[in-house]
């Protein structure tokens, strides 16, 4: 079975596991005399035992592991002059890079590291739920994915779990995962939740504040304007999401980003977007002239008046507008 990772190449199993436990011993991650227990593997890397034993096979020829009868596989005591060279042998091409370039292994213990196949698989069955490929009620059928996405289901069960933590989807023991339908409440909790860090986050902002980041911005709000329409549609609502995470980002504080980020990609797929009149669509984009007049003027508790207004004053059409809905 092999999952894509580009449209030109695949990546089996098998191989991914290769590459992956080789990532780890030459990145020192795995250390020399190391058990390597097969449960540990397929829960960081998200495949079944089968190909981590075809891996271990293929790493023992190469010397990096060795395997003792009745005990197991260990971290070989080898010591490598030249490991970029190691793996680009049997003619195997890495993942997702042009031209058979080197994979960015995982390099922590991290089951959703970003190239375990638990978080690539996360981040399809995301994107779908996103995209709304996916519709908020519909049942996820671990079969169906597994063919679609050409892995096990033991990489769908953690993703699945991962997006259930998150709000996405919820799971029914013994029943299946649904996509998560949200109500009037939980969309006026969460937007609440958004205002709250986006204002407390000015303070961040003020501290760190460029010249750079104002051009910045200043160019989001021109893409934000020179979309005109007549409802709040997609193209719309990624110039203005685009807006508030540059300014959010302009605080330099990584974990309100996140935060920020976070609701943001919660509410873009649950907010209904013909619900905003025309009046207040240019009543916005008057707001976020006037929160970069601000800016320029280094005033954090106007700025901070504004950003609340602005944000507030949406939050009663969305939350109106899925209760009618």
């Amino acid at each position: 079975m092999t999952i894509k990772t580009s449209e030109a190449q695949h990546l089996s199993s098998t191989d991914f596991a290769y590459q992956s436990i080789q990532g780890l011993i030459l990145s020192g991650k795995f250390i020399a005399g190391q058990r390597l227990i097969y449960a540990n593997l397929e829960k960081m890397l998200g495949v079944s035992k089968t190909p981590i034993i075809s891996a271990l096979s293929r790493l023992e020829r190469k010397g990096l592991v060795s395997y003792i009868k009745n005990r197991g596989y260990y971290v070989s005591d080898t010591h490598i002059k030249n490991p970029e060279q190691v793996g680009h042998s049997e003619n195997q091409p890495t993942q997702g890079a042009p031209n058979g370039g080197a994979i960015s292994l995982p390099l922590s213990n991290d089951p959703f590291a970003p190239t375990s196949l638990n978080s690539v698989v996360y981040r399809k069955i995301k994107k779908l739920i996103r995209t709304l490929k996916v519709a908020p009620g519909q049942k996820l059928v671990y079969s169906d994915l597994e063919k679609k996405f050409g892995v096990s289901k033991t990489p769908i069960i953690n993703a699945l779990s991962k997006l259930e933590s998150e709000g996405y989807v919820y799971i029914k023991k013994n029943v299946g995962c649904y996509v998560k339908e949200s109500q009037p409440d939980e969309i006026n909790e969460v937007m609440e939740a958004r205002t709250c860090l986006e204002v407390s986050n000015v303070d961040f902002v003020m501290q760190h504040l460029t010249q750079a980041d104002l051009i910045h911005l200043e160019t989001l709000q021109k893409r934000y304007r020179a979309h005109q329409t007549a409802i709040f549609d997609r193209t719309k609502l990624i110039a203005n999401a685009s807006f508030h995470l540059h300014l959010a980002q302009m605080g330099r504080n990584r974990f309100m980003v996140r935060y920020i980020r976070n609701l943001y990609e919660w509410l873009e797929f649950r907010v209904r977007l013909d619900v905003l009149p025309k009046e207040r669509i240019i009543k916005s984009e008057d707001e976020h002239d006037q929160m970069i007049e601000a800016l320029h003027r280094r005033d954090a508790d106007l700025l901070k008046s504004l950003l609340k207004k602005h944000l507030t004053a949406t939050t009663q059409y969305h939350v109106v507008g899925r209760s009618a809905g």
